[in-house]
């Protein structure tokens, strides 16, 4: 059994209070209210001079109970039949149910937050209330507005206010949004028996047990209770108060422990000055006054910095709690700043493993502090990036998380919750549960479609992607792992079908997907690493887990509704549903908001994003249905009599979670802000003692920049410190560090082969027009392209369909060639509907453009000799060949190419006179081997046709005149040296980055050089 700490005089004379004594207890952060609360308790129970049913000890939040409740079975040392620690919540449940058995009624059951939310937003459209125009439909459609529509019912619930005491409330203080809020509220209260039989919101189930307490009725459980012990009282709302005072009518004695400075839940209703006014609030007389005034926490540096949050807010009827004393000495308060929210990071996550590394101190004795939850997962994730492990458990995340709403959605699209619709099957091809990426996909996309195109079809991909989602076997006839992999999840959606035909549950039909998709194990194996990869195989496992929890709570609850009634509430869940079901245990450190570390403790605590405007955040809470001013005047307190009040009443309350957040920290304490052009430190970073060294940069920690580091002092170091580095990089090589084995470097592989492309020397070798320019810009380039094939591109597509039009014309008809371009326009694949608008709408006015220019030529009596001709010809080893899109004759008899572009981008000038495809195409034409085409004719030289027009002209003619014998020899002679580069074994790229990575479509094998061509 294990002793109770060491108690100061302070802390042992809040135990020696008489039997039957209420007392407020004071105490300033650290000073041991939480354990001298479970000492109390601990003691009463082990002298026996109460049961352990008689005695509980309450907690504001149920992550404060869970983790008091623990502490006191440890002391108390042995099993006990009831919770020694819970919240208000809990025990308003216990109570209420015990006395529903009792009158033989159905028990109640908790509205969650999720559920009201749900039902909030389900009513609000078709309501018929009148809102005030401020309030309109697409304020009214927000998450905001539901959740301080839920806080208004709330507040007047715990206040015993019905809707039309609001209403009238309303009418008197000019208030429309309150008079409105009463007309729905009373609408809500008329429907959720009909909707949620025997359900309460906890506000309500803590009014039941209010009532329940105040009947008295024998053997109840409140009869049963005459110790309660209260943590962080300051931190309780009204309808707690309301039962504890309920509790004290029936004898019942209240410890009550707190600290006005750090009241955290001021926006759901708590009340700071709730310590000061406990006798008025409890009904009870004379309590004691007793202060604990020894900080065992901290050291004297951070308690004088917390001192100094706190001297700056009112004392809410309290105070003798700030004169608390500190043991001398300890590390300043330091500040950290960078340019950037990435940058911060980094520097944040150097730091704490500093912590960690060099004064061995674990993560999970580390925190980091924000103000708002939707800082904590970008802020946790740059953690992770920077090598830090992070969780945030505890805090606010999206309703349906990413690995557990692609769960939900395979088993809606099976059961038409969701159609099935190109998007909707893109997303779950690329969900986890199928897992291809988006390359993977496109090749799919591109076997379904030439499939199609082989039958005589012209279904899109992205429709033959639904087809084949729709029926298993669709996949059969494409001999692919990623066919076999999307016939496994369409076999999977063809299952849950069935399964749900035979009435499965929402719990039934989850867990077969889970079972089905072989994930677990992956994920299990993620999970147990380290890095960015574990944390979001261990969040996406937790998500998951919560989601069975969620399903099986719900069966439980309804099990007769079908499991199409818990999808589609988990589909529309906008607010997240608290769950019991247990998360993964990582040492990490804790990413938070200032609520999540309540009645915690750590090591090192960053507070982050102390940016103007973030924090202190001075925005009046509630604006939209001026719930400040609903409750002052509901509790009969003085409405602020100016904007200027109200914010400094706001500024009170983030300085109470500002300080209770600096307080949570027992060794160092650093504060953390972007500083740059757009975001400036706000003044609570100011009050900071000074900077931190910046250590980042000359002493990394690690271990991707120390091999980094090591990597590069082992090739281009001092001699006499290349050793020590090749030694340490073996040392981490042997651990599997990633990175430090040379093998995995980069751009040191072996030559694969130095043989030409072309070994035989005798051999023609094949030269593009359109590819002569792209080689002699980049030999490298050109290989990859040849070798590794490019990327199919819709531009490219629309350009090719486009020639067709031109080709196949035979009038300057734009109807016709519209008509023509509209019979083919569905061979092409769209990723979304706006692309194919955006991109209908520019091929239109490119017909328009080449109608034009076709009737100009008409005009001009020029008649077309050949579409799409074919030539070839050689040149030294080279062997041209190509197709002429067009070959026209003026009236001269003058003999012209042209060569139709689609594109935006136009050569200048000179660029124009030595465009290669031209020149080729002239030779050609010279050397007689255009069919059709009489060598011997006058040449009209070659033009480029641009028809991607901004300005009013239809189109551009870009000309490049008659090749001379000079100008000829001096194309062949680039068709010959071209020819010997292709057929080489060497090829060169552009030595600019820029130019090399900037533009090409190869990056990514651009990156892999040395295993394609060795060098």
């Amino acid at each position: 059994m294990p002793d109770l700490p060491p108690l100061d005089l302070d802390q042992s004379a809040v135990l020696a209070l008489p039997d039957g004594a209420s007392a407020v207890v004071l105490g300033a952060p650290g000073t041991g209210r939480t354990t001298t609360a479970v000492a109390l308790v601990a003691d009463r129970i082990r002298s026996g001079r109460l049961t352990p049913d008689a005695v509980l000890l309450l907690a504001p939040r149920r992550a404060q109970a869970s983790r008091l409740r623990d502490r006191l079975l440890l002391e108390v040392g042995r099993p006990v039949s009831a919770p020694l620690a819970r919240t208000a919540a809990s025990l308003a449940f216990d109570i209420a149910r015990r006395e529903a058995a009792e009158d033989g009624r159905d028990a109640p059951v908790l509205l969650s937050g999720g559920d009201q939310d749900r039902l909030i937003g389900q009513l609000l459209p078709g309501s018929g209330v009148v809102w005030p125009e401020r309030l309109g439909p697409e304020v009214r459609g927000t998450r905001a507005f539901r959740g301080e529509l839920r806080e208004l019912f709330a507040r007047c619930t715990e206040r015993d206010v019905d809707p039309v005491e609001l209403a009238d409330l309303g009418a008197m203080a000019g208030r429309q949004e309150w008079r409105a809020a009463a007309a729905f509220w009373r609408q809500y209260l008329e429907i959720l028996p009909a909707v949620e039989p025997d359900a309460f919101d906890s506000a309500e189930l803590v009014a039941l047990a209010t009532a329940a307490v105040l009947r008295d009725r024998p053997g109840d459980l409140a009869g049963s209770l005459r110790l309660v012990v209260v943590d962080d009282m300051q931190d309780l709302g009204e309808s707690a108060v309301g039962l504890l005072a309920a509790l004290a009518e029936r004898g019942c004695a209240v410890i009550a422990f707190g600290d006005p400075d750090i009241a955290a839940d001021t926006f759901r209703g708590g009340e700071p000055d709730l310590l000061g006014r406990f006798e008025q609030r409890l009904g009870i007389e004379a309590p004691a006054r007793l202060k604990l005034g020894t900080v065992h926490r901290h050291p004297d540096t951070i308690r004088r910095f917390v001192a100094k949050v706190t001297e700056r807010i009112g004392t809410a009827l309290a105070g003798p709690q700030r004169v608390a004393t500190a043991r001398p000495g300890g590390a300043p308060v330091l500040s950290v700043e960078a340019d950037g929210p990435g940058a911060l990071a980094a520097r944040v996550a150097h730091l704490l493993r500093d912590r960690h590394l060099e004064h061995d101190v674990p993560f999970a004795e580390q925190a980091v502090v924000v103000r708002s939850g939707a800082l904590v997962e970008p802020l946790a994730r740059a953690l992770e990036i920077a090598g830090v492990p992070a969780v945030t458990a505890g805090t606010a995340q999206d309703a349906v998380d990413r690995a557990a709403r692609a769960l939900v959605e395979v088993v809606a699209v099976a059961l038409g919750l969701i159609p099935l619709t190109p998007e909707t099957a893109v997303s779950l091809a690329t969900g986890p549960f199928c897992g291809l990426d988006r390359l993977a996909l496109r090749r799919l996309r591109l076997a379904l479609r030439v499939e199609e195109l082989g039958g005589g079809g012209v279904r899109t991909a992205g429709e033959l992607l639904v087809d084949a989602l729709a029926a298993p076997d669709r996949f059969a006839t494409i001999d692919s792992p990623l066919a076999r992999r999307a016939a496994r999840l369409a076999q999977t959606l063809q299952q849950v079908r069935e399964l749900d035909a035979t009435g499965a549950s929402a719990e039934d039909l989850l867990w077969h997907v889970w079972d089905s998709s072989g994930l677990a194990p992956v994920w299990r194996e993620r999970a147990l690493g380290a890095g960015l990869v574990a944390a979001e195989a261990n969040r996406d496992l937790d998500d998951v887990v919560a989601l069975f929890a969620s399903a099986a709570r719900a069966a439980e609850r309804g099990p007769t509704d079908p499991a199409a009634v818990f999808l589609t509430a988990r589909l529309e869940a906008d607010v997240v549903d608290d769950s019991l079901a247990p998360r993964g245990l990582r040492d990490g450190v804790l990413v938070t908001t200032p609520v999540g570390v309540a009645g915690r403790e750590f090591d090192t605590v960053v507070i982050a994003g102390l940016q103007d405007g973030v924090w202190p955040n001075l925005r009046p809470r509630g604006s939209l249905l001026a719930l400040g001013e609903l409750v002052a005047r509901l509790d009969g307190r003085g409405v602020p009599a100016s904007p200027v009040d109200e914010r400094r009443a706001v500024l009170s309350d983030e300085l109470r979670l500002f300080a209770l957040a600096a307080s949570r920290a027992r060794s160092v304490l650093l504060l953390a802000a972007v500083a740059n052009d757009d975001e400036a430190p706000s003044v609570l970073f100011g009050l900071a003692d000074g900077p931190a060294p910046d250590t980042l940069a000359t002493a990394p920690n690690a271990l991707r920049p120390v091999v980094g580091l090591l990597r590069r002092t082992a090739v281009n170091g001092p001699p006499d410190a290349r050793g020590e580095a090749a030694a340490a990089l073996g040392r981490l090589a042997r651990a599997d560090v990633p990175g430090a084995a040379p093998a995995s470097w980069w751009g040191l592989a072996g030559i694969s082969t130095d043989e030409p492309l072309v070994p035989d020397p005798e051999q023609p070798v094949r030269v593009s027009p359109s590819k002569l320019e792209r080689f002699e810009a980049s030999p490298l380039d050109w290989f990859l392209e040849r070798v590794a094939g490019g990327e199919p591109m819709l531009a490219g597509a629309i350009g090719t369909m486009l020639h067709w039009v031109l080709e196949t014309a035979t009038a300057p008809d734009e109807a016709a060639m519209l008509a023509a371009l509209e019979g083919r326009w569905r061979e092409l694949d769209f990723e979304a509907d706006w692309i194919e608008a955006k991109e209908h709408r520019l091929a239109d006015r490119m017909i328009g453009s080449i109608s034009r220019y076709l009737a100009d030529v008409a005009a001009d009596g020029s008649v077309l000799l050949g579409g799409e001709t074919t030539f070839e010809f050689p040149v030294g080893r080279a062997l041209a060949t190509g197709t002429i899109d067009r070959v026209e004759q003026d009236r001269a008899g003058r003999v012209r190419v042209v060569d139709l572009k689609t594109g935006s981008t136009r050569p200048s000038g000179p660029e124009t006179a030595r465009h290669a495809q031209l020149g080729v195409y002239q030779l050609a034409v010279r050397a007689g081997v255009v069919d059709g085409i009489d060598a011997s004719a006058p040449s009209g030289g070659a033009a480029l046709l641009f028809v991607r027009q901004k300005g009013k002209e239809p189109y551009a003619l870009l000309t490049q005149r008659a090749l001379d014998d000079e100008t000829a020899d001096a194309f062949r002679d680039r068709l010959a040296a071209a020819a010997e580069g292709m057929a080489a074994a060497r090829f060169d790229g552009p030595v600019e980055p820029e130019i090399r990575f900037g533009s090409s479509p190869f990056r990514p094998m651009l990156l892999r050089v040395p295993e394609v061509c060795g060098g």
